[in-house]
């Protein structure tokens, strides 16, 4: 590929007012019809999977795409960060570099989930202040954005290749991201914010996110929905664990609303109607 680079000058072209004629950038193509996005992405793939977690250059050597206009300094460039990881990888010292964090399964991620709820008994929710004349903290959660932070927080510390916003390869022209990922486990996590839809929604929806994540090619193989129940309706958890049924689904996670914590909306209008 490097060899098949091919330079083409960049055009002159005239100036105003008495000026030197300027050359536009010189551009790089393969002369050769190189696939350059697929050899990146499976340059990335390659480095998440041998790249230990605690690996201090994981995220800079991984992340280093296109970082120069030049495709042939691009190229030499990766393909010197493949020569050195190769390298270290021989040598066994990046075997010897996993740590603890290589040890945790899809299991481990359940189980964490699962116990959101406990951990939902400190969130803050103050009735009045502790420090007065301080305004008493309540941490509303009132959209999927506030529970994907929420479970960032949770796993980013034990899984420190967590990512979220991410994007799928196209499905025809369908795309979609992925609401949180976590690479080394080819997990992905959808979040769902269920307000007072019917059931069937929201398995439809899932149903939808499964066939473009764990699409042929995907890197991803497994998928955990976390539901956040909003409207505190446990009566029909068990429709929605028929989730779990789907192909690819590895566990359904349900979490209600704390019963301390009212809902928001009729909150405001209480205070409205003061």
């Amino acid at each position: 590929m490097y060899k098949a680079i091919k330079v083409i000058p960049g055009e002159w072209s005239s100036s105003f007012f008495g000026e030197p004629p300027k050359q536009a950038p010189d551009k790089y193509v393969f002369e050769v019809d190189y696939d350059w996005e697929k050899w990146q992405i499976n340059y990335k793939l390659l480095l998440e999977q041998v790249l230990p977690l605690t690996n201090s250059q994981r995220t800079s050597l991984i992340e280093a795409f296109s970082g120069y206009r030049n495709l042939k300094t691009n190229l030499k460039t990766h393909l010197s960060n493949l020569k050195a990881v190769k390298e270290n990888y021989e040598k066994g010292l990046l075997i010897s570099s996993q740590s603890a964090l290589g040890s945790f399964s899809l299991e481990d991620v359940s189980k964490l989930l699962t116990q959101v709820p406990a951990g939902l008994r400190r969130w803050t929710w103050e009735e009045r202040s502790r420090n007065p004349p301080a305004q008493p903290r309540q941490w509303y959660i009132e959209n999927e954005y506030h529970v994907q932070n929420l479970l960032y927080f949770l796993l980013a510390a034990v899984f420190p290749d967590i990512r979220e916003e991410e994007y799928t390869r196209s499905v025809g022209q369908k795309t979609s991201r992925v609401d949180l990922e976590i690479p080394s486990l080819k997990l992905v996590i959808e979040i769902k914010f269920w307000r007072k839809d019917k059931p069937q929604k929201i398995i439809e929806q899932i149903a939808e996110d499964t066939s473009l994540y764990l699409a042929e090619g995907s890197p991803h193989e497994q998928m955990i929905a976390f539901i956040w129940d909003d409207s505190r309706r446990t009566e029909e958890h068990h429709l929605l664990r028929e989730i779990k049924r789907m192909n690819g689904i590895f566990d359904v996670v349900i979490v209600s609303r704390p019963g301390r914590m009212p809902d928001n909306t009729s909150v405001i209008n209480e205070q409205d109607n003061e």
